[in-house]
């Protein structure tokens, strides 16, 4: 009896040893692997190409995240290295449309934009990073994605952020084309398109690229308001202005029955519209007259 409680003894024992050397085994492998991951953000963000490509021959995940949830896509991006960007891109399983976390913000001064859900080519059409944006719809990007705020696709943050030169690429690209879906006029949650984006934050070359790609300039929302709604709304007196050139309707009422010349606070704006209405209203009685 006692040889075997003595056996039994040293099998749990042995077990014991055997169980805590796999655990340290295991804590060791994964301190390796984080410290690893460290390694290769903090390159990424240094634009250490040479050392980027060597851990991920060594086997690093090219789609392992860093400590806020952000993938090393994202962070390539908005380190706005191109040659990172392209390095991850040529990986064979890297995932081009990874998306930021819940409560992403990025900030400007003052000034924050919630990225929730951004994939990289979102965040690429906000910094207006468009050499970044061309290489990602190459590579296959989705260029129908959207965050988890707005539904907004890279078209409207590129639109609102002023980056006409992303909004060109994208509007240019092979995958709007062949997307099936009108990108130009396509709308967020509220069917706001990115002219309404581009009008309500004063982005003139942006309105200006927009209509070259034919934005329909009296589209409505779900609120029944056109861009020039937006640009009233928003005291955008050049936005005003250059809609009106293209043909922008002044009359064009929301759901409440309210015009732009409505909504406008500011003086010069609502004498500028009052001119169109007029004019429209004016045309409108000579015609009946003639009739």
């Amino acid at each position: 009896m006692k040889k075997i409680f003595i056996a039994v003894s040293l099998f749990l024992f042995s077990f014991i040893l055997y169980s805590q050397d796999i655990t340290n085994s295991e804590t060791s492998q994964n301190d390796i692997l984080t410290n690893s991951s460290n390694e290769f953000f903090d390159y990424i963000e240094k634009g250490d190409v040479t050392k980027v490509r060597e851990l991920l021959r060594q086997g690093t995940n090219a789609n392992s995240t860093n400590s806020e949830g952000w993938s090393a896509l994202h962070v390539a991006v908005k380190s706005n290295n191109a040659a990172i960007v392209k390095e991850l891109l040529s990986q064979k399983w890297i995932d081009m449309n990874p998306v930021l976390p819940v409560d992403t913000i990025l900030m400007e001064g003052d000034n924050k934009w919630y990225a929730d859900g951004q994939t990289p080519l979102l965040l690429a059409s906000y910094y207006g990073y468009a050499d970044i944006a061309n290489m990602l719809l190459s590579y296959g990007a989705d260029v129908l994605a959207k965050d988890s705020i707005d539904d907004a696709m890279a078209v409207h943050i590129a639109s609102a952020r002023g980056n006409a030169n992303v909004v060109s690429v994208i509007l240019d690209s092979s995958a709007a084309r062949s997307s099936g879906i009108d990108i130009v006029n396509v709308g967020d949650n509220t069917g706001t398109t990115p002219l309404m984006w581009a009008s309500m934050n004063n982005q003139i070359t942006v309105i200006a690229a927009l209509l070259k790609f034919k934005a329909d300039v009296n589209f409505q929302d779900d609120d029944g308001w056109t861009a020039l709604h937006f640009a009233a709304a928003s005291d955008s007196y050049r936005a005003v202005e250059i809609l009106l050139k293209n043909n922008a309707d002044a009359n064009i009422a929301d759901i409440e029955g309210k015009k732009p010349v409505d909504i406008t606070t500011d003086t010069d704006i609502k004498a500028l519209l009052n001119k169109y209405t007029s004019a429209a209203e004016t045309e409108n009685n000579t015609t009946e007259k003639a009739q």
